[in-house]
């Protein structure tokens, strides 16, 4: 397994994993398949260059891309210390391996030679897969936001983490 930063040359590849996880698990986003469907390759190139998203990616020694995650750095000068870890995904036939972990670890050793001192993230608080990962990598949950997804007629609170990388 090869674990790597994306690149405008990975737009198709990040483009159809994406897919492929709104696919197999759509409860875990925010977004819709039908939301990200009619995206561009040259939108979504155009977001693998912007130097405050900064994605990884878990490729198998043969090529497909197993898994991917990024972190979004705010724009606004008082915050630019600050990322927020999104859109995290595993393809679910490459779960179990220790993809996810490689991941973050590396997402997170970016994210500090960056010059970022803090990583925060959302993640649905029934998600307990996930919330395994996050605190297995050192993020603490510092509070939850009630009701924070609506799917349908059912609410989902968010649990809160973040990370102090300095």
């Amino acid at each position: 397994m090869i674990i790597r930063g994306l690149g405008t040359r990975d737009a198709a590849v990040l483009q159809q994993c994406r897919l492929l996880g709104l696919e197999e698990s759509p409860e875990a986003f925010l977004v819709t398949y039908g939301e990200v469907a009619d995206t561009s390759l040259m939108q979504v190139a155009s977001e693998l260059q912007d130097p405050d998203i900064h994605y990884v990616g878990a490729f198998d020694d043969d090529g497909p891309l197993l898994g991917f995650m990024r972190y979004v750095r705010f724009r606004r000068q008082a915050r630019r210390h600050v990322a927020e870890v999104r859109s995290v995904f595993v393809r679910t036939s490459a779960r179990g391996g220790k993809i996810a972990s490689n991941l973050l670890r590396r997402l997170i050793d970016d994210a500090r030679a960056a010059g970022i001192e803090s990583l925060i993230l959302a993640v649905l608080a029934d998600n307990d897969a996930a919330r395994r990962l996050y605190e297995s990598c050192g993020f603490r949950l510092h509070g939850s936001e009630p009701r924070a997804v609506k799917k349908g007629t059912a609410y989902t609170d968010q649990a809160l983490y973040s990370l102090e990388l300095r």
